[in-house]
């Protein structure tokens, strides 16, 4: 098979990879993976600004309001003006929150056992270098695409 054909086929096939494991980690978990990050990082971080997650998190600002905002209204999260400055908006966990994370952690932790399962450690390390060099290069060419937009 010619390079081109099987790159389209392996970056595809990334593509579909990402979408199922996306709705099994929300069946398994009990959370989207988007909403997920969101809460991990709170949970790791304590109180962050929503500039912070955003970036953290590879979440469009709005896409996170919006998150943000429904977190709010189930109770898991309360944001509140940066005493230092107030254009930043920061969030924390409540109570509720942390006891929603702390439950799906366990879970969290399965379904990442039950998707490496069959994975040798030389296999695992071989395929973050591949996914590390993809990210890489789409990065490269989302600049390149960029620059030529300008």
């Amino acid at each position: 098979m010619p390079k081109e054909q099987q790159g389209l086929r392996t970056v595809q096939q990334l593509g579909q990879t990402y979408r199922v494991m996306m709705t099994a980690f929300s069946a398994q978990v009990g959370h989207a993976l988007p909403r997920w990050r969101i809460l991990l990082a709170l949970h790791e971080e304590g109180r962050c600004s929503q500039k912070f997650l955003a970036e953290r998190c590879r979440l469009d600002p709005a896409s996170l309001t919006r998150q943000l905002q429904a977190m709010e209204g189930l109770g898991w999260i309360s944001r509140s003006i940066d005493e230092q400055d107030n254009r930043l908006i920061n969030a924390t966990l409540t109570a509720q929150g942390k006891r929603v994370v702390d439950e799906a952690l366990p879970r969290r932790a399965e379904f990442f056992e039950h998707a490496l399962d069959g994975l040798s450690t030389k296999q695992m390390d071989v395929f973050y270098q591949v996914l590390a060099t993809l990210e890489e290069n789409f990065k490269t060419a989302q600049q390149a695409a960029q620059q030529s937009a300008s």
